[in-house]
């Protein structure tokens, strides 16, 4: 008995220690709002050429419009000379209806697990952002009141831009900072496996990417070039599998205290990366789309980017930007259209963790439509914890 008792105490102190040098953390944010949505125009379909009626208008409650709401749990293991293991497990949800985000998934905004070190980086393994989406958002950093979602609604700069685009079956690698500058690197086996049309059991059979970045970051200023490819699957039309998307980002930001700017630019070919998807009817889906995938041989956009940020003393700060995006014909969205877009937002923060926001925008030409425009505008509530 008295060994038994002994083993216990013994097993349970190793424990406690063993837990000691691991940090878990759960945290999450929800972001929700009232908001106004409304398009005008007409559309025509790039399949059969016939025009519709585009006209809609919408006032309701909205979830995620400056940063997505989530929960997750990241953690943290000192594994002695400077090794490491992590993980992150973050959940996405609709915090109007409470139901999940990501096309349904448990844990879809991010999924990972990983090994690292101060002198070499940093190595991961399942579904997370591409390296575009992590160094444009490196680009904004925390000013633009957490607006930089909302700022994108135009739906250029695909890659990187307002829907940030995550791969499932990701392996990558981030190199440490070395005189500012840090380089990165993965690869998709199967980018999206939710996705049947594009999902098999050869390698093939599934939708693969390419993802790779530069950045330099020192003080105020932070610049970064990106590349991007999909590798469509077997599975899709001989159409699609013609065509090999890639995009070409350039950016970067300087803070000047005063204001801080930032500047992007985009060049993306052979397909539609993400964004907000094209409107097929006289809905507010036409303005609320999902990110999306598009193989189309020799269609491709130029993305263009300017942002402002300035803080208005104590705890106020307005953002703002406009967008333009040239699209070289209309096979895949039926008009090509330059579409421009503006957008103005201001947040107040109430505490460290809460923050309120009013934030609008409008563009022109919306879809690549010459006589098509969309505007919206929104008041909401951000708590982190």
């Amino acid at each position: 008995m008295k060994k038994t008792l002994l083993l216990a105490v013994s097993a349970a102190t190793l424990s406690t220690a063993a837990y000691a040098e691991t940090s878990v953390t759960l945290y999450g944010i929800i972001d929700t709002g009232i908001g106004y949505a409304k398009v005008d125009g007409s559309y025509v379909d790039p399949q059969t050429g016939a025009k519709s009626d585009l006209k809609a208008s919408r006032i309701g409650m909205t979830s995620g419009q400056t940063a997505g709401s989530r929960w997750g749990l990241r953690g943290k293991e000192d594994l002695g000379d400077g090794l490491y293991a992590t993980f992150r497990l973050e959940s996405g949800y609709d915090s109007a209806n409470g139901t999940s985000s990501q096309n349904g998934r448990l844990f879809g905004r991010e999924a990972t697990v990983g090994l690292g070190s101060d002198q070499w980086g940093e190595f991961r393994l399942g579904r997370q952002y591409n390296v575009a989406s992590r160094l444009m958002a490196s680009m904004y950093g925390s000013s633009f009141g957490g607006g930089f979602t909302q700022l994108n609604t135009g739906g250029g700069l695909g890659f990187s831009g307002a829907y940030f685009v995550r791969y499932d079956n990701l392996a990558l690698y981030e190199s440490p900072s070395i005189g500012g500058f840090r380089v990165s690197a993965g690869y998709a086996f199967n980018a999206d496996d939710r996705s049947t049309a594009q999902t098999g059991f050869k390698t093939a059979d599934n939708t693969r990417a390419i993802t790779s970045g530069i950045s330099y970051a020192n003080g105020p200023l932070m610049a970064f070039f990106a590349y991007e490819q999909l590798n469509a699957s077997n599975k899709l039309s001989s159409a699609q599998t013609a065509a090999t998307p890639r995009s070409f980002t350039l950016g970067g930001s300087y803070d000047f205290e005063v204001v801080k700017l930032a500047l992007a630019y985009e060049r993306a070919t052979d397909g539609w990366f993400a964004g907000k998807s094209l409107p097929s009817s006289a809905s507010i889906g036409a303005l609320r789309g999902t990110p999306s995938n598009a193989f189309v041989d020799g269609f491709s956009t130029n993305s263009y980017l300017l942002a402002a940020s300035v803080p208005l003393g104590g705890a106020s700060s307005m953002f703002g930007s406009w967008q333009r995006v040239d699209p070289n014909n209309s096979d895949l969205t039926g008009g090509d259209s330059t579409s421009n877009t503006f957008a103005l937002g201001y947040s107040y923060t109430l505490s460290k963790r809460t923050t309120m926001y009013a934030v609008g925008s409008y563009t022109k030409n919306f879809a690549f439509q010459s006589d098509a425009k969309a505007t919206e505008a929104m008041v909401g509530l951000r708590h982190s914890f």
